[in-house]
């Protein structure tokens, strides 16, 4: 049954590692050099962008503030955690059409207020959000005709621009399948990066257990309200693809939100902190760090287990689970997504020879993509 679900030309060995061919060995050993040095430059950004937060972490009562998250009742209830949000109507305004291969199309930009607060009532807002928040923001493109299934697609970590992410998940095929595609942008990304930024996503990822947890709540917040309002809009299915941390966010979805007919991680990291761990520079600073405050992996992985797709099972059916994975991935490394496999029990996982981003034997996986779309009669 395991090895059924493993739909890949590639296999894992059930000691560690992959079954690879010559050929599979030097893409994978081109990959995995290109993502060594994709990861050292993003680590670099990311260590520089948490010299703010470092004189808040050397108090320990800030520190203190962090035990709030480790209530259990936040798993067993998510509901007491990812509260529901108020019903809001969006602005739904034309947006300039993408130079895509499809006619047809009406192309919007779905905006809702920022309304969102910290839930952890030992902290002020502006002490997790320093800056004002902007508007939550999607770029939609539907069918001028007909009520048709919508596909959410959730860009990575830096990545969010919507001309990337078009090619990246092939919207314009998915649009010709007879899909309508709503691109949600995560908060401090693109239009919501705040003044003063260095780059697009800098204040996401943050040695931070508080500022983590509660921009993953945040994401949350506004990835509901979509579903919501496209819920309202149509009974059609809705369902989700994410890359990277967005593969993080469809996984984590996908055990909050019966509603999602579907639910697609590719190359997806899986716990957040950890990732920050795997990353040189940034990780051997901050393990440094961690030793000097005597702070604990262990407890800092307990209190951000409530924002895990680890820690609830999957809302959805076994069926409509499908992973993504790079055997060379070296951003998000094989163990995130070998770990989603197993605590999912084993759905249809297909691994490319391929990194983070350089994704070989792509046409294959997206035809198995397709093909698990029509299996579910999505389309």
């Amino acid at each position: 049954m395991i090895a059924k679900s493993v739909i890949s030309r590639v296999k894992p060995h059930p000691d560690g590692g992959f079954a690879h061919d010559l050929k599979d060995k030097l893409l994978t050993g081109v990959g995995a050099t290109a993502d060594h040095f994709l990861r050292t430059f993003l680590s670099t950004r990311v260590l520089f962008s948490n010299v703010p937060v470092i004189p808040k972490l050397v108090q320990p009562d800030y520190r203190k503030r962090w035990d709030f998250y480790g209530n259990p009742g936040f798993i067993s209830k998510p509901e007491t955690f990812f509260q529901k949000p108020l019903k809001s109507e969006p602005v739904v305004r034309p947006a300039e059409p993408m130079d895509l291969p499809i006619h047809g199309a009406i192309y919007e930009d779905v905006i809702f207020p920022s309304e969102f607060e910290p839930l952890n009532p030992a902290y002020h807002a502006t002490e997790i959000f320093p800056a004002r928040q902007a508007a939550t923001c999607a770029r939609y493109i539907r069918h001028a005709k007909g009520d048709k299934p919508t596909l959410v697609v959730v860009h990575g970590y830096v990545l969010d621009g919507y001309d990337f992410n078009e090619q990246l998940f092939e919207v314009a095929k998915f649009f010709r399948r007879g899909f309508n595609i709503l691109m949600y942008t995560m908060p401090y990304h693109g239009p919501r990066k705040p003044p003063g930024a260095r780059f697009s996503g800098d204040g996401f990822m943050f040695f931070d257990v508080a500022r983590i947890a509660e921009n993953v709540r945040w994401s949350v917040h506004d990835l509901t309200r979509y579903i919501d309002f496209l819920s309202e809009r149509s009974k059609q299915p809705i369902g989700m693809m994410g890359f990277s941390l967005g593969g993080f966010h469809t996984a984590l979805m996908a055990s909050l939100d019966q509603r999602l007919a579907f639910a697609i991680p590719v190359v997806p990291v899986i716990t957040l902190f950890n990732v920050i761990l795997q990353w040189q520079p940034s990780a051997a600073v901050i393990q440094a760090f961690m030793r000097l405050l005597s702070m604990d992996r262990a407890e800092i992985d307990r209190l951000l287990f409530p924002v895990s797709p680890l820690a609830r099972p999957a809302a959805i059916d076994h069926n409509r689970l499908l992973i993504i994975a790079g055997t060379a991935d070296r951003m998000a490394h094989p163990d995130h997504a070998h770990s989603l496999w197993h605590h999912w029990k084993h759905p249809k996982i297909y691994w490319f020879p391929g990194n983070h981003l350089l994704h070989f034997e792509k046409t294959h996986y997206m035809r198995e993509v397709v093909a698990f779309l029509r299996g579910l009669r999505i389309f």
